[in-house]
């Protein structure tokens, strides 16, 4: 008789491979599983009764930025283990755009402070693309050391795929290292024609989690990708893709967050919330467990996760409600897990904003008042190009009002300038938005409809070394700052949430729009997502691929 662990008695287990709840006992021994059901072979040093609690895999997901949720890693990680998630695949290249490989080294350091999973990915596109400046480059010899840890998992969303295209030698090199060391590649197909995703899966392109509807992710299926089914706080795909998922095709999807916020994590949930969407909309939950657990591991070539049986790490949490999958308690390679103890982040850097901005940066001298115009899709990073008659003055300088906000996107590493634009669909009735956290180099975004309370949100940003602010119109600025890298706060997750509540208080007071305007305002200077967008370079135009002049005529 050979000794364990622990086993856990009178479960309802989830057999993900017959997706059904099964009565058995599970066996662990370390860190892994050595056995679901009876047997005389062990006898355990501990006995755990679950009482008839439903055991579970710890959810998975498959794709997201811990930036994009403004907690640290090791913050983060005690707040997703509440949530029933115990491994994540995090892409870094948003710190990473800040600070190069010294960033990346910081977030392998802050996951290894935690029992929770991070899977590591190597930002593939540092910076995305040549049409905007960032505070750091990394080529394949940058990031090619970086494979010998462990915790990396492989090479993040490649976005740049002009590079795939035309078979840029240093995107190769990138792809062909991560190959190399048995790692998978995750892909960024956005807008992408069929055709176009072909390209990607030619050079090992495994997944993609840009979808989004059910044509777009059976063309993906049909190439052979895994499909990373996107719920995020702005990007919510997940309905509109749904229809696509079949008995015979089901082990081709799992779930991914992209972005998502503080108070959408903590209020709604991470991937649990992904797993009730499915439900809500027909999928047998059995199913949708099985796609956040064994079938997100499988899309990223783990084969010993997301299942409860012999040989299977020992991620798992119990709950007593199928409804809202509450965790009641929360184990993690074989080890229960406690949140009484949160993990203090470390620091990173001091100020990074070397960027200045005055009054002659915000001048937008039109020359007929037809002009280019971002407009936004409520509920979508991607944009809609507008030509529209906008508003001047006796100098035939732009005017903001309540339907056209000025934007500006000021390079903040070595103060190189910035670009200005139109943008309708904010909302903005009166006051200024601004935030360091701006997909994907992290420069300084800042709209507003008055010039000098833009200004008054600039000063405010550099001053606390990075984050977001609300500027009402008398002046008033209500602040979150991110003191890791401009992209992150090293406070607790109540403080963030608080803060971030606050924030959201006060745009509900300059602005009409119901989504988070900060979670948009953070891809209108991401050029790679189609169609109008601004970067500090100015007007970028993802048909054309090129930088265009804000004069329509």
């Amino acid at each position: 008789m050979t000794t364990v662990d622990l086993k856990i008695i009178n479960g309802q287990v989830l057999n993900v491979f017959s997706q059904t709840f099964e009565p058995e006992t599970l066996w662990i021994a370390q860190d892994r599983i050595v056995f679901r059901g009876d047997t005389t072979a062990y006898e355990a040093l501990t006995t755990f009764d679950a009482a008839g609690q439903f055991i579970i895999p710890g959810l998975i997901d498959t794709h997201m930025h811990v930036e994009s949720t403004t907690f640290a890693p090791t913050t983060l990680a005690t707040v997703l283990l509440q949530h029933g998630v115990t491994r994540a695949f995090i892409d870094p290249h948003e710190i990473a755009n800040v600070a190069g490989a010294a960033a990346v080294q910081y977030m392998l350091d802050e996951a290894k402070r935690t029992p929770f999973n991070y899977h590591v990915m190597l930002p593939s596109s540092v910076p995305a693309t040549a049409f905007e400046r960032t505070g750091a480059k990394l080529t394949a010899n940058d990031l090619r050391p970086f494979y010998a840890d462990p915790v990396v998992g492989g090479l993040a969303e490649v976005m740049d795929y002009p590079a795939v295209a035309n078979h840029d030698a240093d995107m190769q090199q990138k792809i062909a290292d991560a190959l190399a060391a048995h790692k998978p590649v995750d892909g960024h197909g956005a807008g992408l024609t069929a055709t176009q995703l072909a390209d990607y899966r030619a050079v090992g392109i495994s997944t993609d989690h840009e979808a989004t509807d059910a044509a777009s992710a059976l063309e993906r299926v049909n190439l052979g990708m895994h499909v990373l089914v996107r719920e995020g706080t702005v990007e919510q795909d997940e309905v509109a893709i749904l229809p696509a998922i079949t008995a015979t095709n089901q082990q081709r999807f799992s779930f991914a967050t992209d972005d998502k916020t503080s108070v959408d994590i903590v209020e709604n949930g991470s991937i649990d919330h992904s797993v009730r969407v499915a439900v809500a909309h027909g999928m047998p939950l059995t199913q949708a467990l099985t796609s956040a657990t064994l079938y997100a591991a499988q899309a990223h070539q783990l084969m010993d996760v997301g299942a409860l049986a012999a040989g299977y790490q020992a991620d798992l949490f119990l709950t007593t409600d199928l409804a809202t999958l509450l965790p009641q308690a929360v184990m993690v390679g074989g080890a229960w897990q406690s949140f009484d103890e949160p993990i203090t982040p470390n620091r990173f850097a001091e100020n990074l904003m070397t960027v200045t901005l005055q009054a002659s940066d915000l001048a937008l001298p039109l020359e007929t008042g037809r002009a280019h115009v971002i407009d936004v899709k409520p509920g979508h990073i991607d944009t809609t190009h507008a030509i529209l008659e906008v508003p001047r003055d006796a100098r035939g300088q732009f005017v903001a009002n309540a339907e056209f906000a000025k934007i500006t996107v000021a390079e903040r590493y070595h103060d190189l300038g910035n670009g200005v634009g139109i943008i309708r669909g904010l909302g903005l009735r009166h006051g200024a938005v601004g935030t360091t956290f701006s997909n994907d180099s992290h420069n300084m975004v800042i709209a507003g409809v008055k010039d000098e309370l833009m200004l008054r949100a600039a000063e405010e940003l550099i001053a606390m070394g990075g984050g977001m602010v609300v500027v009402s119109d008398d002046g008033t600025v209500t602040s979150l700052p991110l003191d890791i890298g401009g992209v992150m706060s090293s406070a607790s997750a109540e403080t963030i949430v608080t803060q971030t509540k606050a924030l959201h208080a006060c745009l509900a007071a300059i602005s009409d729009v119901s989504f988070d305007i900060f979670q948009t305002l953070s891809f209108m200077a991401l050029p790679v997502i189609p169609s109008l967008k601004i970067t500090d370079q100015g007007l970028f135009d993802f048909e054309k691929w090129d930088f265009i002049d804000i004069n329509a005529d």
